[in-house]
């Protein structure tokens, strides 16, 4: 059941539709995507410029485009979000310390083309080196370049999604030639995998090396794929051996001098300590 309700603002009347939901008992559980699916133009055929005039801003659903026809983004859940900021954490901590990237936590559109096929994708994250010929500005919404790392979350155990993350996103960001390739399987993470191009321009898998992945792209980023899902504390990582010499620097260098002045404080009362002794024993000497 819909109803229709009116907004007036700047003298012009907007329409909008506010569907109203059927009562729930706890036991049953509204899919709030399957609706927005359903209302949306997903699987509607438009040309370029009709997708990036009225869809590519839509603020309800988040469109992409794959050769004409109109596709949507699945919605991430709340402990995905929990799980992606403990990872772009450690990645802006490596960034920080090594300022050769930048990175996007929102998901600009790139064109891929692959003759005859177009598609523009939007990435749940991306990483683009300083060293990439094209860099992103500050009022743009798009990117007109190739980004150098492409991160999707997938949250959803629908197979379309699924399929589309694991395959042809996929073989899409390849032949764009992104550099690296993060998939984060949040629910049951069978289809987490971390690639990276070969010389011939195919992913393959990056090799965890006692469950840790290091970046091909990104000299000396490396994180545990455990922690991921654990999401441990940025502070307990200051001393794990896969992180210490990125995480949190300013903070190791100001705990660093504070031990050192403890250390100075302490030798300097022992110092203290040690000359009032030898004052008390030259007392005891001199006293008749």
């Amino acid at each position: 059941m819909y109803t229709q309700a009116l907004h007036k603002s700047s003298g012009i009347e907007v329409k909008s539709h506010i569907q109203r939901f059927p009562r729930k008992s706890f036991c049953q559980k509204l899919d709030v995507e399957q609706v927005l699916v359903q209302q949306s133009d997903a699987g509607l055929m438009v040309n370029e410029f009709e997708y990036w005039d009225k869809y590519y801003h839509d603020t309800t659903v988040r469109y992409e485009w794959n050769n004409g026809r109109l596709e949507i983004k699945d919605m991430p859940t709340y402990i995905s979000i929990v799980c992606m900021n403990f990872f772009l954490d450690c990645l802006e901590q490596y960034l920080i310390s090594n300022p050769i990237a930048t990175l996007i936590k929102y998901d600009p559109a790139f064109t891929i083309i692959d003759q005859p096929k177009k598609t523009i994708r939007r990435p749940d994250y991306s990483v683009i080196l300083k060293s990439n010929p094209v860099q992103i500005a500050n009022a743009d919404c798009t990117y007109s370049g190739t980004y150098d790392i492409c991160i999707e979350l997938l949250s959803d155990s629908k197979k379309k999604y699924i399929s589309k993350d694991t395959v042809a996103r996929k073989k899409e960001y390849a032949k764009a030639g992104v550099f690296e390739y993060y998939i984060i399987d949040i629910n049951k993470r069978t289809h987490t995998a971390f690639y990276h191009l070969n010389k011939n321009g195919n992913y393959v898998k990056i090799r965890s090396k006692n469950g840790v992945i290091q970046s091909t792209v990104l000299p000396g980023f490396q994180f545990r794929i455990e922690d991921i899902y654990r999401n441990p504390n940025l502070i307990d990582l200051i001393d794990d051996d896969v992180y210490k010499h990125y995480m949190l620097l300013n903070f190791q260098k100001e705990r660093k001098e504070k031990e050192i002045l403890l250390q100075q404080l302490e030798k300097e009362r022992i110092e203290k300590e040690n000359i009032q002794k030898e004052i008390e024993n030259l007392k005891k000497r001199l006293t008749p």
